[in-house]
């Protein structure tokens, strides 16, 4: 087991498979917990001085993760797949997405304009489909007419 270097007037104590401390500065903010391995886990704000000049930006990072939370848009209704399973819905974006992008591309033209594709097939589909269709398509083997 390893030994733990704190500051003086720092608190450690185990909370559950945690270790949890108060930094020295105790302003009631510095609370954070520290899993053996894994990195530490902050609930609230920790100010720490920054190394070599570096932010660390514990703050900014989190808000940013609360911007994309807010900002965050699902796949919209199509009409033509009204039913709970999205499986076809899931198919044909994944099929129009490359269908475009390979249009796009022998015109020259810009990709982005496929994005909104890859966006709703990104938020239907499975990751494990997604990957295998992908090394299909790479081994020449995809079912689907792109």
């Amino acid at each position: 087991m390893g030994v733990a270097r704190t500051a003086p007037g720092t608190a450690l104590w185990p909370c559950g498979r945690l270790l949890c401390a108060r930094l020295p500065p105790a302003s009631g903010r510095s609370f954070f917990r520290f899993r053996p391995g894994t990195g530490v886990f902050a609930e609230g704000h920790i100010e720490l001085p920054a190394t070599s000049g570096a932010s660390l930006g514990v703050s900014t990072m989190a808000e940013d993760i609360q911007t994309k939370i807010k900002n965050y848009q699902t796949a919209p209704f199509d009409s033509r797949f009204p039913n709970q399973n999205q499986t076809r819905n899931c198919w044909q974006n994944y099929l129009d997405f490359h269908r475009c992008e390979k249009a796009m591309t022998a015109k020259g033209g810009d990709v982005s304009v496929c994005e909104w594709y890859r966006r709703v097939y990104k938020s239907l589909c499975p990751i494990s489909w997604v990957s295998t269709w992908d090394d299909r398509r790479a081994e020449g083997t995809f079912p689907g007419k792109i």
